[in-house]
């Protein structure tokens, strides 16, 4: 028998925990999971709780259409670190095309307005819903960080959990406060999404195979230099980092379905040996693949 998660996957899209009412009420903001390895297309909707924002942080390259209020916000592929906040109250849709790996937090609207006391010059402080999603390299990092304490565990873990949630909400009241507009400053220096999508499209297909800087900008039609340089600025990553991290998930849904080897797996995704498979695998993922592999087993 194991213990109950502290941030527990979803039991449907943007449902909470049951626990989820009582949080709310105690002001304390409720983190779950909404996550799966499935090739299939699938659409999901639902209503954002009345007293509520939903905070969304996606922690794996996925492609979606999304939509709030019939309004759609975000229609291709989406990277980690991407980010947005969804107002109390308001229908939202998502049809995920292949796996995807979501972090959604339920920050109670009394929480919002508590931490406006501590802002100076901020009568009503507001989460605002993004017109679409945004990069926060930031937010990113601490929404890995907030999926430790599962590991931690216990009292602790969740004493860890409810700092690390009250981290991520003073960034997004921050930001939406007017703090940081110097990233706004970036957007010009962007990658063209048409450019992108080529670009992602070029890596998809060769995740198996050794792959330049410069093989990947001409994919996109750009020099290695401006294509470096725009592709961090519109996914927060560089090339190689992205590279990187796209092979480790896709050898992480290679261990979920199938029980090939470790060597097989590295291969397959593009390592050319196992040892440094496993180094860069418990880089992103936190353990090596053979323990990682055998933690899901346990669930």
């Amino acid at each position: 028998m194991h213990p109950e998660n502290i941030i527990a996957d979803e039991p449907a899209w943007r449902v909470p925990r049951q626990t989820s009412a009582k949080a709310s009420s105690a002001s304390k903001v409720i983190a779950t999971r909404w996550r799966a390895g499935s090739e299939r297309t699938l659409e999901f909707s639902a209503e954002t709780i009345p007293d509520c924002h939903v905070v969304k942080i996606v922690l794996r390259t996925m492609n979606i259409r999304f939509s709030v209020s019939g309004r759609t916000v975000q229609d291709g592929v989406t990277t980690p670190g991407m980010v947005h906040a969804t107002e109390p109250a308001v229908p939202a849709r998502c049809l995920f095309r292949g796996p995807y790996d979501v972090l959604h937090l339920y920050v109670p609207n009394t929480l919002i307005a508590e931490y406006g006391r501590d802002m100076p010059g901020h009568h009503a402080p507001v989460l605002r819903s993004e017109a679409v999603p945004r990069k926060d390299m930031i937010l990113d990092s601490l929404g890995r960080a907030l999926l430790e304490a599962n590991r931690v565990g216990g009292a602790f873990g969740q004493t860890y959990a409810d700092c690390i949630s009250m981290a991520i909400v003073a960034r997004l009241l921050g930001s939406a406060n007017g703090v940081g507009t110097s990233e706004r400053s970036r957007e010009s220096g962007k990658l063209a999404p048409w450019r992108l999508k080529r670009a992602i499209d070029y890596v998809e297909a060769r995740l198996d195979e050794p792959m330049s800087l410069a093989e990947v900008a001409s994919s996109a039609g750009l020099t290695r230099m401006h294509f470096a340089a725009q592709f961090r600025a519109a996914t927060g990553l560089r090339p190689h980092e992205y590279l990187l991290r796209r092979r480790i998930e896709r050898a992480q849904e290679i261990l979920v379905g199938t029980g090939m080897s470790l060597v097989d797996v590295a291969l397959s995704v593009g390592f050319q040996t196992q040892s440094h498979f496993t180094s860069v695998f418990k880089r992103y993922a936190g353990q090596p693949p053979r323990a990682w592999r055998e933690s899901l087993a346990e669930v």
